[in-house]
């Protein structure tokens, strides 16, 4: 188990994101099969595939809960800004995740109020393997399925989960660099350190804040110094 977990940390997805943000948080579900088999962290720790077994995957009890039954994983830190989730489903199972919703929240709440970054509304099965863009940060990422299997109703059985982007406050491609701290929230975006939500322009002259930087556009107001005006003048910027 050990090795696994080393192994699942250094591991990266040849994706956009920043960083596989999986090892940092636990995962749970509604229900799940088999007692102590199928765990919910099974699916975010290797192998990286769509082969089913028990020992590798979640999977939540067959007809447990005609209603919906989900999947939810929950950062150890404040909050993540994802820039996009892959899920390998289990192979031959596709029927099962038709119609499934993909959300992240700043809740545990079931069913889930937080922001839909995907839902399967085509015609057809969905495909087992995905790659789903998602840009939005929180603190919970929970796969939510109300229609499922026709027999059993929804049934989830994730074999692999990687949810990429970087923690808050962090940015590049091994989310080592820190947002400006004139970042409002010191919230930036992980592939380029831009403020998400702008930057705080009462310590810039004029009032100009450069969002995609975080800098005074025509320097600090008196009593701040340094590249984005962080250090208060009778601090020692170091």
């Amino acid at each position: 188990m050990l090795l696994a977990m080393l192994i699942h940390t250094i591991v990266q997805l040849s994706v956009t994101a920043q960083q596989n943000l999986t090892p940092f948080g636990i995962a749970s579900q509604s229900t799940v099969y088999g007692g102590t088999l199928s765990n919910p962290n099974n699916a975010i720790l290797p192998p990286i595939s769509n082969d089913f077994d028990l020992n590798i995957c979640s999977h939540t009890a067959d007809g447990s809960d005609p209603s919906a039954d989900w999947w939810m994983f929950q950062f150890s830190f404040e909050l993540a800004y994802i820039t996009d989730i892959t899920i390998y489903y289990r192979t031959e199972f596709a029927y099962r995740m038709d119609g499934f919703k993909l959300y992240v929240t700043n809740t545990s709440a079931i069913p889930p109020n937080g922001y839909l970054c995907y839902e399967d509304s085509d015609p057809g099965l969905p495909n087992i393997t995905q790659n789903i863009p998602c840009y939005k940060s929180g603190k919970y990422v929970i796969y939510y399925d109300t229609t499922g299997d026709e027999f059993f109703g929804p049934v989830v059985e994730l074999c692999y989960v990687a949810i990429n982007g970087c923690p808050k406050g962090m940015w590049g491609p091994n989310c080592t660099e820190s947002c400006s701290s004139i970042c409002i929230g010191k919230q930036c975006y992980p592939e380029n350190g831009s403020c998400i939500w702008g930057c705080d322009p009462q310590r810039c002259v004029n009032g100009r804040c450069d969002t995609h930087t975080g800098t005074c556009i025509d320097g600090c107001v008196t009593g701040w110094v340094g590249q984005s005006c962080i250090c208060g003048k009778c601090n020692m910027c170091k």
